[in-house]
């Protein structure tokens, strides 16, 4: 993260702590608000089953008045002094009928069943007076009798008869009513959830589907313990909240009431607001990105404004200027830098003003000393000349001296004249230009500070053309004199390759010199730039540039490393006239 630009640093760390807040926000909401909806879920079930408590305690207070009232009846006291099995049954048919019940059963003081009546399911009088006995040995007023599947609550009374004294006991009455999945719908209709009645693990009546009863079985055979409190299991593809309530301890075995809440609603409700937080908080981030882009656009663009100017100062541009702008801090630094940046450009001018002067001086310096070195040639040779007849020596040889330094004399001060004006004068004529390079080639071998370096000339393809031979000569002597300067003396080594195609030659001239200084790279084919040169003057390279420029070619360095530089050159095989 420390390459990325300010901006981006400011935009991401900003977006990502917004983001960290906004889901640590959302996710406190959204704890709170199910836990919210947990608590009520729960509180919800505890009302449900105390709605359950409550109207099964207003039945069973029913049904106990209403055993209590049949045994104070005279018919039914008078129907159980007969103490006959066959007729209390009979007899017996009517008051069950009055109390709509599900079992009804009279029967002697030790428990011995003399009426018996069930309204459903398969149970015998012996099983039933088996359930009786076992009430009065536990004195129970009210019990649950268990057996074969079938669960009853009843109620039991003494049917007695005579005045407190001499009262005596004439039977008992049992009124009871079947547990079973009417009971679980009625219950269900009041507490509003569902219900399950189980003994043991068995479950004997429900509201469920059958598929998510048989889950329940198995998961309260499991041994899952639900009087502790409320909590939420899974039943097919439901998800219910589930409390507990024991009903009857036992024996025969305890009886267990379950309330079971649908959290369907629930769980839609919390989906709901799920997805709304979720696009709340996608909503919350996309704006904060939106503001924060402006924002961090309007911090970081003085700074960016400030790097563009560095950036301009550094690759040499001083006229690039900045407003400053943004905070006081970045103000201050910008107008520091615009500051810093005409220092720079005046102590630069100053810089190239002094170095023009060194460089004509340098330029004068070694112009003179290549006019005096013709100048002693064409001396040199006048005695030679004069004294010819005395040296024994040809005059025509003297007469070729003096006429070559007269040219190169001719040839340098008209280069430094179209150099200086800009002007264009060439005589084109059709000519070899390897011919034309290897004469320049042993002139460059003539001076004597260059003499041991190799230079090495390939050439393919044709090579006749039509150019100015002297100029071009004059451009590859420079460029090849300037590349043997560059090659060290001890390992020196210069190698010229020259191809053509239909339309143009093509040459690359290259030394395994230290390269070009980046700092003149972009402007070495300029007048009066040099380096590395004690006695350079920066007018060698500018003028081959001119040349190839007159004969609509170009130049250019085309690689240049701590291993080497390579010029490239390239002239159209027919110069323009």
């Amino acid at each position: 993260m420390a390459r990325l630009r300010l901006r981006t640093q400011l935009f991401i760390a900003t977006l990502l702590i917004i983001s960290a807040l906004t889901g640590a926000l959302l996710f406190i909401i959204r704890y709170t608000v199910r836990s919210e909806v947990s608590k009520q879920v729960r509180d919800s079930t505890a009302s449900s089953l105390r709605a359950f408590q409550n109207v099964q305690k207003e039945r069973e207070l029913d049904l106990s008045r209403t055993v209590a009232m049949l045994a104070e009846l005279p018919t039914l006291k008078a129907l159980m002094t007969t103490q006959h099995g066959p007729t209390i049954q009979d007899a017996s048919k009517t008051f069950w009928t009055l109390t709509g019940s599900d079992l009804f059963l009279l029967a002697k003081s030790d428990g011995t069943i003399l009426g018996f009546h069930l309204k459903q399911g398969d149970w015998k009088s012996q099983l039933a007076e088996q359930a009786l006995k076992r009430s009065l040995r536990q004195g129970d007023e009210e019990s649950w009798w268990y057996a074969d599947g079938q669960l009853y609550r009843v109620f039991i009374r003494p049917i007695t008869a005579g005045k407190a004294a001499e009262q005596r006991q004439l039977g008992i009455i049992c009124v009871g009513y079947q547990i079973d999945s009417k009971v679980a719908e009625q219950l269900a209709v009041v507490s509003g959830s569902q219900i399950a009645l189980a003994t043991g693990d068995k479950v004997i009546a429900s509201t469920l589907p059958a598929p998510q009863e048989t889950e329940l079985h198995n998961w309260i055979a499991s041994g899952h313990d639900t009087h502790s409190g409320s909590r939420s299991i899974a039943l097919g593809n439901d998800q219910y909240q589930v409390a507990s309530v024991l009903i009857q301890a036992g024996p025969p075995a305890p009886v267990v009431c379950y309330v079971l809440m649908s959290l369907q609603p629930v769980n839609g409700f919390l989906q709901r607001v799920t997805r709304t937080i979720f696009l709340l908080g996608i909503s919350a981030v996309v704006l904060a990105a939106i503001l924060l882009n402006y924002v961090s656009r309007t911090i970081t663009s003085p700074l960016d404004n400030l790097v563009s100017g560095v950036s301009a100062l550094a690759a040499g541009d001083y006229n690039y200027s900045i407003t400053p702008q943004g905070s006081r801090e970045v103000a201050e630094l910008a107008g520091a830098f615009s500051t810093m940046r005409n220092e720079l450009l005046a102590a630069q001018q100053r810089k190239l003003a002094t170095e023009r002067i060194a460089a004509f001086g340098r330029a004068a310096s070694s112009i003179s000393h290549d006019l005096r070195h013709y100048l002693a040639a064409l001396i040199a040779n006048a005695e030679f000349l004069y004294e010819a007849d005395k040296l024994h020596v040809s005059r025509d040889e003297i007469y070729s001296e003096i006429k070559i330094a007269s040219e190169q004399m001719v040839d340098l001060l008209d280069s430094l004249r179209e150099l200086a004006r800009g002007e264009r004068l060439l005589s084109p004529v059709p000519g070899a230009l390897d011919q034309t390079i290897r004469r320049a080639i042993d002139a460059v071998r003539a001076r004597l500070e260059v003499r041991d370096r190799p230079i090495i000339l390939n050439t393919s393809g044709e090579m006749a053309g039509v150019f100015d031979p002297k100029k071009i000569e004059r451009m590859f002597f420079n460029l090849v004199l300037n590349a043997c300067e560059a090659a060290p003396q001890s390992h020196g080594k210069v190698e010229i390759d020259i191809s053509s195609t239909a339309q143009s030659f093509e040459a690359r001239i290259a030394d395994n010199g230290p390269g070009v200084p980046s700092a003149i790279r972009n402007t070495l084919f300029d007048p009066f730039v040099s380096s590395g040169k004690p006695n350079g003057t920066g007018l060698g390279l500018a003028i081959a540039s001119k040349i190839v420029q007159d004969h609509s070619g170009s130049i250019s360095v085309e690689q240049s490393t701590p291993e080497g530089t390579t010029i490239f050159i390239k002239l159209p095989r027919y110069a323009p006239q």
